[in-house]
């Protein structure tokens, strides 16, 4: 009896330890989870391992890259969808519009104010960090004619008065006058139109922007990029790919605080050359403070295209301050007096097509606002973006355009940029195109080429090549992959990879994977030690206001598998103290890749990194580059804004402030 009772307290004792370490384990996984939440990190799931492992396995066929099958239902991203009613400004009564370069009084306002009279002021560029505003012209009449884009209308009567400020397209005699010249050499004589929105990818865009789609491939008959892959890290690793056909590091360094940089004035932009055939030339964005020229870099010294958006959105847009969470605003965020910034923008570029019907154009317009910080924000324009394209292809504008439609790249900060989905999303943006009707009946071999290359690898520098062709046309052959860009009218061979594209394996989307164990794989742990390493050596001569960073919490560690000759080990070299690392297909040095998430403390960062390893000589690099920062760092980052911007993302300042200071990345 003794024995069989002490045989069940020791049976007891262990089913008691058991329990413990049960409940042990569910309340820390529950702590951990709950702060990581709190932080902005997610963990990921079973499930996700699972889509993984059944999405990104590399798939028997010819064509090398392809990129995961995504859902558009996939839980992981649609738990954060939200459709969002448009936006309703103050109910104000304007007195004037402007309508094809003329300011009109409303039928109301003259009614309902006797006496009334309005003085127009026009704004002016004073570099691209000031305005300067013109001398009134008082006592305007109906239809006055706009000499300027930008202004203040001021009106006043017996009781009331009127302040608004303004976008129009003025008739000028400099625009009016150049002449579309002969590009005997170049295809088709099309303009170009492009409306471009922050941070939406393919799959956010079908989620989001339902009714433009429908319209745009369901009507006019569009054509997507569905394999269409990032370069780089933001928006800049789009535009200067696509716009100038470099990286960023192959151009003059325009950077803000380093020594012997320069403006944008000198870039190679293919604006500069479309407008010495008389193109009408735009670069159009709805930001003051973040714009992609002008954040990072010095911006222009010289007013860059002929339609330049900046001086007014300088002045219509309203800083956006935050006391810890809370966000005050000046003004209504999404509006100017009783309009919407984005119909504004939008109605800027429709204007264009309708001032100056009969010119060859390149317009670039960009959007951030209404998609950056929360994709959510974007179906209130859903109506808009679709009614404008209608009006211009119903008006017959684009008959001599081609319109594109494009995000350009994926989410980068919010909550579902930390799943295995939002991570591939970030990497393939979306892209469509429209060219006219009789444009496609003229050139059919090359049009069977652009629906070809839908469905295959396609980047930036491809676009870059394809306007080219407006000037210079190479042919509708067969595209050279030993050139980094392929214009659209030749056909992207099917062997094409990530390398011959020139995309850097951490923002290759084709690449297979499959998860590690930190501590069964010795090369994650180091690559996890590399990572740490170069981060903290980024900042390291500003210690004395940027902490040095420690691992908090390992998200996942990946190890990201390649077809044989997708992309092999080849040559690093070191700029700045950076490894830049290159790549060759054929029979070099052998090597794997670790994409790893982790957080860091203090400050909570949350980073996603791919070390390259080179088996052989058992060596790691990693390339600035290839480092991610996946979550907002708001104000934590304030010491260094003055001093290396480029920094931001991996300084957490050793003073933390409440200040009051931009909060959008």
């Amino acid at each position: 009896m003794k024995v069989m009772a002490r045989l069940c307290r020791n049976v007891l004792t262990v089913k008691c330890l058991k329990y413990m370490v049960m409940t042990l384990t569910v309340w820390t996984t529950m702590l951990i989870g709950f702060y990581a939440k709190s932080w902005g990190i997610t963990m990921m799931s079973l499930f996700e391992w699972e889509q993984i492992e059944s999405q990104s396995a590399l798939p028997n066929t010819k064509q090398k890259c392809i990129h995961p099958q995504l859902l558009i239902n996939d839980s992981t991203m649609t738990r954060h969808l939200r459709t969002l009613s448009p936006e309703k400004c103050p109910d104000e009564l304007e007195w004037v519009y402007v309508e094809n370069g003329t300011i009109r009084f409303t039928k109301l306002a003259v009614s309902r104010f006797k006496g009334m009279s309005c003085s127009f002021v026009p704004l002016y560029r004073d570099g691209d960090y000031n305005v300067k505003w013109g001398r009134p012209i008082l006592n305007i009449q109906n239809g006055f004619r706009i000499p300027t884009d930008f202004f203040r209308v001021y009106c006043s009567s017996v009781s009331r008065t009127f302040n608004g400020l303004f976008a129009g397209v003025a008739h000028t005699e400099e625009r009016a006058e150049r002449k579309d010249l002969p590009m005997d050499k170049g295809f088709g004589g099309l303009g170009i139109a492009i409306l471009g929105f922050d941070s939406m990818s393919r799959m956010s865009w079908l989620r989001r922007l339902k009714k433009t789609r429908e319209y745009f491939l369901g009507e006019l008959g569009a054509i997507e990029l569905e394999e269409h892959n990032v370069l780089g890290d933001g928006t800049t690793a789009v535009m200067f790919p696509m716009l100038t056909g470099k990286f960023e590091w192959e151009l003059p360094d325009a950077r803000r605080f380093f020594p012997n940089a320069t403006t944008l004035d000198d870039f190679p932009f293919i604006w500069n050359d479309l407008k010495k055939f008389g193109y009408l030339t735009s670069w159009c964005n709805a930001e003051n403070i973040t714009a992609p020229f002008n954040w990072r870099m010095l911006g222009f010294k010289n007013q860059p295209t002929d339609f330049y958006s900046r001086p007014f959105f300088m002045v219509a847009k309203p800083y956006q301050v935050y006391v810890g969470r809370s966000r005050k605003l000046k003004m209504k965020k999404y509006c100017i007096g009783s309009r919407t910034y984005s119909l504004v923008w939008l109605n800027y570029f429709k204007d264009i097509f309708v001032s100056y019907p009969n010119k060859r154009k390149f317009l670039l317009h960009f959007l951030v606002d209404m998609s950056h910080d929360d994709n959510n924000l974007i179906t209130m324009m859903d109506l808009d973006i679709r009614d404008v394209v209608k009006f211009l292809y119903d008006n017959n504008y684009l008959n001599n355009t081609l319109l594109i439609l494009m995000g350009d790249h994926g989410a980068r900060y919010d909550k579902a940029r930390h799943t295995w989905a939002g991570k591939m999303e970030e990497r393939i943006p979306y892209f469509s195109l429209l060219f006219p009707k009789w444009f496609q009946k003229k050139y059919p071999e090359a049009m069977a080429n652009v629906r070809k290359n839908s469905k295959r690898l396609t980047t930036p520098f491809d676009l870059y090549e394809t306007f080219r062709d407006f000037i210079h046309f190479t042919g509708t052959g067969n595209g050279d992959v030993s050139r980094r860009g392929i214009s659209l009218f030749k056909e992207i061979p099917l062997e094409r990879s990530c390398e011959q594209a020139d995309i850097a394996a951490h923002w290759c989307a084709c690449l297979a994977s499959k998860k590690v164990n930190l501590k069964e794989d010795i090369y994650a742990s180091t690559a996890l030690s590399v990572a740490m390493d170069t981060i903290n050596n980024l900042t390291s001569q500003y210690r004395d206001i940027c902490e040095n960073l420690s691992v908090f919490q390992v998200k996942d560690a990946i190890k990201m598998e390649t077809r044989k000759d997708v992309l092999q080990f080849s040559n690093t070299d070191s700029v700045g103290g950076i490894y830049n690392i290159t790549f060759k297909a054929k029979n070099q040095n052998l090597m794997s890749l670790y994409q790893l998430t982790f957080s860091t403390v203090p400050g909570m960062a949350l980073y996603e990194v791919t070390v390259v390893h080179d088996i052989l000589r058992n060596h790691f690099f990693l390339s600035e580059k290839e480092i991610s920062r996946i979550n907002k760092y708001g104000d934590t980052s304030s010491c260094i804004l003055n001093k290396n911007r480029q920094l931001r993302q991996y300084c957490y300042c050793s003073k933390q402030t409440s200040s009051w200071g931009i909060n959008l990345f």
